[in-house]
Order: structure tokens, then sequence, then C-alpha cells
């Protein structure tokens, strides 16, 4: 029998593993998303700096502007490049109400602080009246998000009571 001479095979091995697709083929690497700013806003005034959270279907924007003094206050900036007064929930004493959600009919969740027992408490406001909200059997709750049927998303931190096993 006729030896083979080590290079030979070694050409033979390498075009067969060719052939049989056992080479790894290396992945495409996918294209890196487009970002286009559309453009920036700020909230009217001296010295804010403006948060942007949520924006509905039809193009209203809510979030949160800092002002100089450091209190935090929500805003609508409507779709036609108008802002709302501040937002400032009526039980806010910890100078903090936070714009968090907007749906198309202009409902705004979010929250606001209870600086006396130091926790944060929902609320959902609309045609200039506030609805607070706590989920039950909770010490903090924290609206974040709601869509156009009115069903809304958060989080909320339950009382000891309630963890305790029954």
């Amino acid at each position: 029998m006729k030896k083979i001479p080590p290079f030979i095979s070694f050409i033979v091995g390498f075009t067969a593993l060719a052939l049989t697709g056992a080479f790894a083929q290396s992945p495409e690497v996918p294209e890196a998303p487009i970002i286009e700013l559309l453009g920036t806003f700020d909230y009217p005034g001296t010295g804010n700096q403006t948060r942007p959270q949520k924006i509905s279907d039809i193009g209203d924007v809510v979030g949160i502007f800092v002002d100089p003094s450091g209190a935090s206050r929500g805003f609508i900036m409507f779709n036609n490049g108008n802002f709302s007064i501040p937002i400032v929930d009526p039980n806010d004493t910890g100078n903090l109400t936070e714009g968090r959600g907007i749906n198309n009919s202009l409902l705004v969740c979010g929250d606001y602080l209870d600086a006396t027992s130091g926790t944060f408490h929902g609320f959902f406001f609309s045609n200039n009246t506030f609805q607070n909200y706590d989920v039950p059997d909770s010490t903090t709750t924290i609206v974040l998000g709601l869509n156009n049927i009115g069903d809304f998303a958060g989080s909320a931190t339950p009382t000891v009571e309630s963890r305790r096993p029954s």
C-alpha cells in the first residue's frame, strides 16, 4: 500500500471539511440602530432641568422639571409645543411631584412625596383635578404609566403587616 504524504492528507481533509460545511459561518453583524434626533425642548424658565418621561400616541409629552431651588414638578408639553403650568399634587409636602405617564385623553399619572411619612403616593390628573391612588396594604405607590383605556402600571412597597405569613 502506498503511503500518502502528510501535506496531501491535510489538503484533502481541509477540502472535505469545507465541502461538508464544517467550517463555522461567521455571523452577519447586525447594523447599528439609527437614532435620529427630532428635536429638543426645555420646560420654560431659567435654570430648569427637564426630564421627559412618556409620550402619547398623539405627541403629548409628560415629564418632570427640577427648578433652581431643587423642587420637582410635573408638566405636559402638548403636541402643539405649548406647556402646561407646573403639575403639583396638593398633598405634596416634599416638593416632589413627578409626571410619569400620559394617554391620548390627557390623563396623567405619577407620584408625589409625603415628606411627613417619607413615602410616595400615586396620582391621576385630568382636567385640573387630582385623584390620589395607593395600592392597598402598601407604604409606597408609584404609578409609572398608563394606556388609552386607563390600565396602569407601577410599583408599590407592601406594609410590614401585609408581608407577614397568615
